[in-house]
């Protein structure tokens, strides 16, 4: 399953790739590809990050985005996530 999650939080860009960095090997129990990108918002101390990922264990990633240091870092961050689901055309 293809998915889109956009995040959107308090902090920079380095904050958010640092906590990406500490769930590296579980996120590659969960799926086989994802990409970062990052959004302009032109709105000092607040970011927003699009992840493009490939989850090959939805269980997998749903314990990890239910974990409490994921809850942890999202209540400190403000952090919001909005995702969705998407296929690829040809």
């Amino acid at each position: 399953m293809n998915i889109c999650v956009v995040s959107s939080f308090e902090g920079d860009v380095k904050e958010f790739m640092s906590m990406v960095a500490e769930f590296d090997e579980e996120f590659k129990e969960a799926a086989s590809d994802f990409e970062f990108g990052v959004v302009n918002t032109d709105k000092v101390g607040f970011s927003k990050i699009i992840t493009i990922a490939n989850i090959t264990n939805e269980e997998r990633f749903q314990e990890i985005m239910s974990s409490p240091r994921m809850i942890e870092w999202d209540k400190a961050h403000n952090n919001t996530d909005v995702i969705y689901s998407i296929e690829k055309i040809s």
